[in-house]
């Protein structure tokens, strides 16, 4: 009994191991891949900035690359706000569209610490 035992098993192995290898390819459809790298929304980097203040309040960003990043990210943001600000037609001075956006990303970034902190 015992014997017929393993070599059902044994046979049931080799099935489940040969069958895949004995299938014909299925054709694969060709799949449309879309780059959404520039679709960065404004949402993404102030939350890639509340990430980037968390890692540097934990010690893992040294105060350099923290910095660096945060200044990259700010600048993005601003551009991107800039562009929306444009889109709506939108006039206003330079200087107070700058101080405006950069008011706006502190207003984003304190309401994403707020709602990381009561999570």
């Amino acid at each position: 009994m015992g014997i017929i035992v393993s070599v059902l098993i044994v046979a049931f192995c080799l099935y489940l191991v040969v069958t895949p290898l004995l299938r014909e390819k299925d054709a694969q459809l060709p799949v449309e891949i879309t780059d959404d790298t520039d679709e960065i929304s404004i949402k993404s980097i102030y939350a890639t900035l509340n990430e980037l203040e968390m890692d540097y309040h934990m010690k893992k960003l040294s105060d350099e690359d923290y910095q660096k990043l945060k200044a990259q990210y700010e600048r993005i943001a601003a551009e991107l706000l800039e562009e929306q600000k444009q889109k709506s037609k939108k006039t206003t001075s330079d200087s107070s569209l700058v101080k405006e956006i950069e008011a706006e990303i502190e207003e984003e970034l304190a309401k994403l610490r707020k709602e990381r902190e009561g999570k």
